[in-house]
């Protein structure tokens, strides 16, 4: 743990950054997701679900951003590669592994809809 101004005790800072870089494997995870099917979406409203899911993958990455600061603060390391996003994400792999040709297809009334 590196110094910090934070009066937290050195062994609560310490657990919460573990906590944190958890939680930021998992939102580092859920961009990725996230971005899979905004590359992948297919159909009739593509347009609609395409830009949404970009909108989402923008607030996760946000949120991704404040984790990692946060473990800075307390005087930890962010620990946000994908490797240790991948390692560690408690995330469930999705239907296909994420790697299906066209995994994810807009059908009527603008819902996506799993293969």
């Amino acid at each position: 743990m590196y110094k910090t101004a934070n009066t937290l005790p050195e062994q609560i800072r310490s657990r919460s950054v573990a906590l944190l870089n958890r939680h930021l494997a998992a939102a580092i995870d859920l961009h990725a997701q996230v971005k899979q099917a905004h590359w992948n979406v297919r159909g009739p409203t593509f347009i609609a679900i395409h830009e949404l899911f970009d909108k989402i993958a923008d607030v996760v990455e946000e949120y991704s951003d404040k984790i990692a600061e946060r473990a800075g603060t307390l005087g930890g390391t962010a620990e946000g590669t994908v490797q240790i996003a991948a390692e560690r994400s408690f995330l469930e792999v999705p239907a296909g592994g994420g790697r299906r040709e066209g995994a994810y297809r807009s059908g009527d009334g603008g819902a996506g809809e799993l293969r």
